[in-house]
């Protein structure tokens, strides 16, 4: 069993490269809007987490999830994938005392590298350099799921300095998230798409525009995928990030 978040895509696709044949894909998001955080597991079951780090910690609605986790059985291997632009800090460290509240050891997790999708702080990598990192990610990813297939155990060995930048950068992450920000721009074409995808369901749509109604959010991304939605100025002309299995996933869903 596989429970992931994703904003832009990565994790998703991280997500699908670790998943098993007949392996049911959870999305934390979706779960806590329709109030689903009870499990069963089959016996010898592993449980998966896959998400991305945000501040060197988890996204809030990860956090607010694994608090309500409640399964019917201790999962016997438990590993998380940490999808990240550069380091993972010490996100894995929150991750494995927010599922030890919940009587859940986590007995290893893995980095992952991918490209960056922070708009609000980083420059979104070229299209080669996105392929480049993508391709290495999925080599990684198909090498993680060969260890999770065995069970292997890894420590979770987080440099003092990287719990430091933890503890310095996640706060304002935590007390931040505001949307009062977030806007739309002349661009927007009155399409909805950033409403439907928000899965902090922070927006509706109001006169064709979207409007925030939450005054705090994920701060996933999902609607700066869309280049009509800025972010005060720090997103003002710069290059948007999807992750390519959500551009196929987009594509399918306007065939039907």
């Amino acid at each position: 069993m596989i429970f992931y978040f994703s904003g832009t895509g990565n994790s998703y696709q991280a997500a699908s490269i670790l998943r098993g044949k007949e392996e049911p894909l959870f999305d934390m998001a979706d779960c806590l809007w329709r109030g689903e955080t009870d499990f069963a597991l089959a016996e010898g079951e592993a449980l998966g987490i896959v998400c991305p780090v945000y501040y060197g910690g988890l996204p809030s609605v990860v956090r607010e999830f694994v608090r309500r986790l409640t399964l019917d059985r201790t999962p016997d291997y438990c590993y998380a994938v940490l999808t990240c632009g550069g380091k993972p800090y010490g996100a894995a460290a929150m991750l494995e005392n927010d599922l030890r509240a919940r009587g859940i050891g986590l007995n290893a997790a893995f980095p992952v590298v991918m490209p960056d999708n922070y708009v609000l702080m980083f420059q979104i990598p070229e299209e080669k350099e996105q392929d480049r990192i993508l391709s290495e990610a999925e080599a990684r990813l198909r090498r993680i799921k060969v260890y999770a297939a065995y069970r292997r155990s890894m420590g979770l060995p987080i440099p003092a300095r990287d719990t430091l930048a933890t503890r310095a950068m996640y706060p304002a992450y935590e007390y931040g998230r505001r949307t009062k920000k977030f806007y739309s721009d002349d661009q927007c074409v009155s399409c909805g798409i950033c409403v439907s995808r928000c899965p902090a369901r922070a927006m509706v749509m109001e006169n064709g525009r979207p409007k925030w109604v939450a005054d705090r959010c994920i701060h996933c991304m999902a609607c700066v995928r869309c280049g009509a939605v800025q972010y005060g100025k720090s997103t003002v002309g710069k290059k948007r990030y999807t992750n390519p299995i959500l551009k196929v996933k987009q594509q399918k869903h306007h065939h039907h």
